[in-house]
Formats: structure tokens, sequence, C-alpha cells
């Protein structure tokens, strides 16, 4: 017979902490939990709209100081005539988050995504309302009121948004839930195992390793009491697959199957049905044209921003290595950009002049790296140099590139063509390495913000894949959040 164990037993065994106790029958249907938060969502997002345009009209109408900025035309219309069109405008903005964003149907979105969504539908129902008084000549309402709302709303909408997940995150806690069976091991298991506990905390997990047999699966399920069975490795064939999942259905069970084929492509494969039969489609990156001219737009008013608040630190961080050692203040290496044309990267400074012709020299002494060659000790680096390279520093002046098209703020490491990281990497990895030219090169990325050098080379291949397969604004507004504070405590940086 297969043996199911439950995961929580696991971890507990591991930690040398007792099992959590199981938790008692009964609770919070799933679907109620649902109905729960949705209601909310409407309840507290149309409280924040109505709370935004009001503090837009005391804004406007009262407030003193801006008033003196933009003095009135006109008097004062009173509240009255406002709370006669908040009985239109707010289903309105609620029907933009709910269709055009669809911000109820995702409890799973990350807070970077969910914020996006927002901010496109507080704009998206902002212009919708202007339009509206523009066709409607006859109603004199203040545009200038109109517009304020919009970012008063984006952010009592946003707080309203994080209220309703917190109450549902406890009524999670409360939430019936059977007993699950996860077939098959790897990354996969891990991710729907974390999924699972995230959204779900009370369920049991219970897992088989492997899939031989359909009828073992099942006495698996029964004894565990598994209402649920969810393959994660559809290796077995096809025969067994389907056996698995008549013999699920005859026997009430749920089943659900996740391809193998994710395991090495997770997140570029789609469904298709232009053939008039569903069909899976390997999607190669997440960046449309409109992806990317988005992300090109971020990039400039990014870059121009930072080159701006930082143009006087920049000139003290120049000054200090023309002081300590000999060489230019900039360092220009030529690396690979998109689809493999090369470029010149600049940084600044942090090695000595001749830095370049020694490398063979270092690579010798530190052992083999993979395709991505960074010695800890590296006796090439200068004093200041170190300092730099420890808090990202030296990465500054790459906003240059950024600004140039030839790099992103976000994206994989440029590859240096002069030591042939991108040979290595196809020798290592085979052809899919050429993936990471199929979008522009970044200052951060993803492995960068998770353990920078101390990630090893097989870590930092599969987190640039991740990274060109889930390609978002709210991914990339994640990781430049998250790259704060790996700048400020230098863990992995040398």
């Amino acid at each position: 017979m297969v043996e199911s164990r439950p995961v929580s037993s696991l971890r507990a065994s591991r930690s040398g902490e007792p099992a959590a106790a199981p938790r008692p029958a009964g609770g919070i249907p799933r679907w109620l939990r649902h109905a729960v938060r949705v209601l909310l969502h409407l309840a507290c997002d149309a409280g924040a709209v109505t709370l935004a345009f009001r503090l837009a009209y005391e804004l406007r109408f009262h407030a003193g100081w801006f008033l003196s900025a933009f003095p009135l035309p006109g008097e004062d219309p009173g509240w009255q005539p406002y709370i006669r069109i908040l009985f239109a405008l707010v289903p309105m903005w609620l029907g933009v988050f709910w269709y055009s964003c669809e911000l109820y149907a995702h409890s799973a979105l990350g807070l970077a995504d969910r914020f996006l969504l927002i901010l496109k539908g507080t704009m998206l129902a902002s212009l919708v309302t202007l339009a509206g008084t523009l066709i409607y000549g006859r109603l004199e309402y203040s545009r200038l009121m109109l517009i304020l709302a919009c970012p008063l709303a984006l952010a009592l909408v946003s707080l309203s948004q994080l209220f309703v997940l917190r109450i549902d995150a406890w009524l999670a806690l409360f939430e019936e839930t059977s007993p699950l069976l996860v077939v098959g091991g790897g990354k996969i298991a891990e991710v729907v195992r974390d999924n699972l506990r995230e959204r779900h905390p009370g369920v049991e997990i219970h897992e088989v390793e492997s899939f031989d047999d359909p009828e073992r699966v099942l006495e698996a399920a029964r004894a565990a009491g598994a209402r649920e069975i969810v393959l994660v490795r559809g290796a077995s064939g096809r025969p067994e697959v389907l056996a698995l999942a008549e013999a699920c259905e005859s026997e009430g069970i749920g089943f659900k199957m996740i391809p193998d084929l994710l395991e090495l492509r997770l997140g570029e494969i789609q469904m298709d049905d232009s053939l008039g039969l569903p069909a899976y489609q390997i999607k190669h990156t997440s960046l449309t044209e409109a992806n990317y001219a988005a992300k090109r737009a971020f990039d400039i008013a990014f870059s121009l921003g930072v080159l701006a608040a930082c143009s006087l630190p920049m000139g003290f961080i120049a000054l200090f290595i023309r002081l300590g050692s000999p060489g230019p203040v900039l360092y220009r290496q030529q690396r690979m950009g998109y689809k493999g044309r090369p470029f010149d990267a600049f940084k600044f400074r942090t090695m000595v002049a001749d830095a370049e012709s020694r490398i063979e020299t270092v690579k010798a002494a530190s052992g083999p790296q993979g395709g991505f060659f960074k010695a800890k000790d590296d006796p090439r680096v200068t004093p200041i140099g170190r300092l730099l390279r420890r808090f990202s520093l030296d990465e500054f002046p790459q906003f240059l590139n950024v600004l140039r098209g030839e790099m992103s703020v976000v994206g994989p490491r440029p590859l240096a063509l002069t030591t042939g990281e991108m040979e290595e990497l196809i020798r290592e990895f085979g052809s899919t390495a050429k993936k990471r030219t199929n979008i522009l090169p970044g200052i951060t990325g993803l492995w960068q913000v998770s353990g920078r050098s101390d990630v090893s080379s097989e870590q930092r291949f599969a987190l640039d894949m991740f990274y060109i397969e889930h390609w978002s604004l709210g991914l990339d507004l994640q990781i430049i959040l998250r790259t704060i504070p790996a700048m400020l405590f230098g863990k992995g940086a040398y």
C-alpha cells in the first residue's frame, strides 16, 4: 500500500516541535468565506469612494491654503448636490473595479499587483466621471474637485482592500476544510503546498511521493480521508492518469492535475482553444508590445527621478574614486543586451585599472562557479570599491543605460561579453539560456534581492527564467521595494 504522510507532521518532526492538533469538524464553508470577502470589499470600497469625494469637496471648497492657490470661480454649491450624484458614481466605480479590473475575483493577488489594479480602476473611473460631466454640461460640478477625488480614492480604496484582506485572513483560520492528497514531489509540489497553506491554513495535506498505480493512490486517499487529489507529476502516462481521474469520479473525490511540463517551464503554459479543442500553448515571454511600452515608460520616469535625486551623492562618489586609485571614474564593459546586441554598460569603477587582464588568475584561484563568476575576496577590488559594492552604489550610472534604452530598471543581470558568460551558461543549461536575451537586462533583479552573490549559479538561472516568464509591473515594483533593504544590509554583496 502507498504510504501517505501528512505534511504538518513532517514539518513538526523536522523542527523538533509537536505537530499541530487536528482541526475540529465544522467551520465556515469556503463559499461563505468567499461571499463574505466580496461583500466586505464592496461595502468598504463604496465607503472609501464616498469618503474620497467628501474629502475632495472639503479640500476644494473649505481648505484655505488650497483656495489661496486655486480661487473659487463662483459660490460653494454645498455638499447636497454631490450626494445626489454619488448614488450613480459609487456603483459605477464599483462596476469598474469588478468588471474592468476583476479586483474582487482574485483573492491571492500580490499587494503590488493589487495596487496596480486599484490604480487602473481609479483612473478609469475618474475618466468616466469627468466624461459624464462634459456630456451633461447642464450639471455644474467642480471638475477640479472630481480630479482631486482620484488620488484620494486610490489611497482610501487601497487601505480598504488591505483591511478586508486582514479580515479574510482571520476568517481563514475558521474555514471548513477537508484533507487533501498531493501525489508527486519536487518543486511544483512545494509550490502547491505553500499556496494551500497560505490560502487555507487549516487544510490537512497528505503526500504520496510517486504515482505508479491508480488503485494504490485511491487507497492512500481513503486512508487519509482526502476529498481531493492533486497530481503534480503527470509523467506516468496518459492511461494511468485517465484511470485515476475516472476512479476519483466514481469515488466522489475531486481530481486536479498539473502537467509535468510545468516543472521545466513554470509559467510558460497557457490554454489555447483556437483549434476547437483544448490545447497547451507555450508562451516564451510575458512582454507583449503593450507591456514593453508600459515597462519602458516606467523605466524612463523612475531613472530620471533617481538621477535627479542622487546627482550630488554621485558627485561625491566620483571624487572619492579619483582620490582612491588612479584611473577613470566610470568603468565601461561590453555587455550582452536585448537579442544579444552588445552595449557599453556604465558602472562606478570599483577595481584597479588593469582588472580585466587579471581575471583568469582570479578565476583560477577562486575555483569553478558556473556561468556567473564573482570572486568573494577579489584582490582587484579597491577599498572604496569594496564599500560601493557592498551597498550596490557602483550600479547607479547604469540608469544612464536605462535612459539610452539599453537596459531596464528590473531584469536579468547583463552578461559580460569579454568573459564568455553566455557561452558558459549555454554549456551549463543548454539553449534555454538564450532566453535571457528576450528581455532587456536590468540594474536589479529577482536573484539580486534573493541573496545576491550568495545564490548559486543554478538558483540565479532559475530566478531569471521565473522573472522572464512571470513578468508584470507588480513584480517589478516588488523587486524594487525589496532592493532597498538588500542594498542597506549588503548581504551577499562582494
